[in-house]
């Protein structure tokens, strides 16, 4: 009688665990693979406004257009810009929104976490010629405050954030629409899987146990605390397709541990609670784990800038509302499609 197979472990029964993980090979083609067909869209695009437009003008935005096509490094600098942007955008609001009760404070993490994990796995689908990402953006966050448990009506969600436009001058004021109309494409591009799991949780549960095995609490807790900050920047990264959610949290705790003026092993809990087997393969995790925090660094604006001024050129102009080959569609149809709107524009 053949010996029943080992049961997967619960993480691995997950749709994260079946359907959002990559090889570093496999996420860069297929990254490289939607930019040509993005590229291509643009092109064609193009190509058919002209045929609806003065041909000299025409001539001159499809020049523009070729000379400022956004490759897919640049792609993903200007998503993960905004990646950043979710964070600074819950961080300003999110006082606001408690002070209204719409907002619990123990709730921003993971809201934050999963509306940055909705982005990611929206442009692994999407491109930016298509979907500039302040919209998307947006829709991830309030997507994400929706499946967080923390839903609040769309008319509360934006009131402090047009507010924070007008004070700011903005030219561009966001809209229900710009987000209530992105909502199906973004949970259709996210495979209608919205259950994320983040290395938060894991990290609580690892500094619980590790507390039967140091006698220094106080430090423990300040390593902790470091771990949190490391597993904040983690979410930045590609490593939430790589590793699981423990793995990353663990990673986080090795590289805090190695701050100045902190001395605790965390290799002595590592070697107590699992086999010498398992650590073979633990620590080849933990290594690339601890090698991407560590080489982490934010997009500014100044790199994200002259991105965004060159996708204004080269945007898609069959979804850009302020094309005249959208303008001449939707006039062809009847009805007015809804198409995301930007800053971008």
């Amino acid at each position: 009688m053949e010996a029943a197979a080992p049961r997967p472990q619960l993480f691995e029964q997950t749709s994260q665990y079946r359907h959002w993980r990559f090889t570093p090979e496999a996420l860069e083609e297929l990254r490289a693979v939607n930019n040509k067909q993005g590229v291509e869209r643009v092109l064609r695009g193009l190509r058919e406004e002209a045929q609806v437009d003065d041909q000299d003008s025409a001539e001159t935005r499809i020049s523009e257009a070729t000379n400022n096509l956004l490759t897919p490094r640049e792609e993903l600098q200007l998503i993960r810009y905004y990646l950043q942007m979710i964070v600074q955008t819950i961080a300003a609001l999110s006082k606001t929104y408690r002070e209204h009760g719409l907002l619990k404070s123990e709730a921003v993490n993971n809201i934050k976490a999963t509306a940055i994990n909705f982005m990611k796995r929206f442009y692994l689908h999407n491109v930016v010629f298509d979907y500039p990402p302040r919209s998307i953006m947006l829709t991830c966050l309030y997507l994400a405050t929706k499946v967080e448990n923390s839903f609040m009506k769309i008319d509360d969600f934006i009131r402090p954030l047009k507010a924070a436009e007008e004070k700011r001058g903005a030219k561009v004021q966001t809209k229900s629409d710009d987000i209530l109309g992105l909502e199906f494409v973004v949970i259709q591009s996210l495979q209608f899987e919205l259950a994320v799991h983040h290395p938060y949780r894991p990290a609580y549960g690892f500094y619980l146990d590790m507390q039967a095995y140091y006698e220094d609490l106080e430090l423990l807790k300040s390593v902790y605390d470091h771990a949190l900050r490391y597993i904040d920047n983690s979410l930045f990264t590609d490593l939430v397709f790589f590793y699981q959610p423990s793995q990353i949290a663990l990673g986080a705790f090795k590289v805090a541990a190695k701050e100045k003026d902190i001395d605790i092993d965390i290799d002595t809990y590592l070697a107590q609670r699992f086999d010498a087997r398992s650590l073979e393969v633990l620590y080849s995790v933990l290594d690339d784990v601890q090698d991407a925090l560590s080489d982490f660094k934010l997009v500014t604006i100044k790199e994200a800038q002259p991105i965004d001024r060159k996708l204004i050129l080269c945007r898609n102009p069959e979804k850009n509302p302020n094309s005249k080959l959208f303008k001449k569609k939707v006039a062809d149809q009847g009805e007015t499609p809804y198409i995301s709107d930007s800053d971008s524009d």
